[in-house]
This record gives structure tokens, sequence and C-alpha cells, in this order.
């Protein structure tokens, strides 16, 4: 009782779960099967002998009109055995009622458990297709700036291949006056 009160309570998931997860353990031992299958066939049979001395013991006495002249007419030996056949009802009813409440309310709690992880699952799965998307733009950012960087790239090769080029030309110019071969000053970049 106390765990089914504990898992009833609106607990956050890692502490429901290990709760849960000793439940579990516990029934689906064998033996712990066969000791509820038998406590249960016991207060059943509690119950229906119960049910039906109560019935008797309140019927025994109103089937003849004549008969009939109140419940406490009987004395207090004949209301004490209603009494007990009365509580032993009850009791057995209660407990009847929580051998199937008990693993209903588990059931539920199982599927809870369930699919909170599932929520979990799907909520991770849309934080990672956020995230790829983002990663996505971001790759095309990038790509953008290289394809603008490679062009830059070409465009400084051609302007220094230019300046190499003039300033080639003007000291061999100058060196030709001289009467010297010239050497380039400055070689033309290679990829």
């Amino acid at each position: 009782m106390v765990i089914l009160t504990v898992l009833v309570l609106p607990l956050p998931g890692s502490m429901r779960r290990p709760l849960f997860s000793t439940y579990e353990r516990i029934f689906k031992l064998k033996e712990v099967m066969t000791v509820v299958y038998i406590s249960a066939s016991l207060i059943s049979l509690l119950f229906i002998d119960s049910l039906s001395n109560t019935w008797k013991y309140k019927t025994s006495g109103t089937m003849n009109p004549r008969n009939y002249k109140g419940s406490y007419s009987y004395g207090s030996e004949y209301s004490a055995k209603i009494f007990y056949n009365q509580r032993n009802l009850y009791i057995a009813g209660a407990n009847l009622f929580l051998i199937i409440a008990i693993p209903t309310v588990f059931t539920i709690i199982r599927r809870l458990i369930k699919y909170e992880d599932l929520y979990q699952v799907k909520k991770n799965q849309e934080a990672l297709q956020e995230e790829v998307a983002d990663l996505q733009k971001e790759n095309e950012r990038l790509e953008k700036n290289v394809t603008a960087l490679k062009s830059q790239k070409k465009g400084l090769e051609r302007a220094y291949d230019d300046i190499v080029d003039k300033l080639n030309d003007v000291s061999g110019k100058a060196s030709t006056i001289s009467g010297e071969t010239a050497s380039p000053v400055l070689s033309k970049k290679d990829d």
C-alpha cells in the first residue's frame, strides 16, 4: 500500500521508475504470484461465506411476516453474528477490490511511464531535427563564404600575376639597357 500511495503521487519519472521496477521485479516471481493467487482465492471464499451468512441471518426471520418484529428483537447474540458477518463481508470486499485495483493502477502507471519515455524520445528527436536544420543553414552559409573566398583568391592571384608581369617588364627593360640579362624580379605564383 505504501508503494501504491507513493506511485500515485505526482513524482518525477526519475523517482517513479525505480519504484515501479521494484514492483515489477517482485511480482514477476512465480512464488509471489502463487501467494497472491492463493490469498485472493481464500479472500474470495471468505467474501462468499460472509455474504451467504449475512444474507441468511438478515432474511431468516423475515420470510414469515408474522415473525418479523424488527432487527432489535432477536437479542444481542444474533445481532453480534450479523455484525461479525457484515464486518467480514466489508473487509473481504475491500481486499478483493484492492486485489483488482492495485494491478490496474500499476498497469496505468506502466503506460504512463512508457508514454513519458516516448514523449521524451520524440522531444529529443524534434530538438535534434531543429539542431540539424540549424547546422544545415550554418553549412550553407559557410559554403557561400568558401565560394566567395575562392573567387576572392582567384581575383587576388590574377592581380598578383598582373603586378608580377608589370614588375618583370619594368625590370627587364632596365636590365637590357645596361646590357645584362635580367632574371625576373618576382616569379608568378603557381597553384
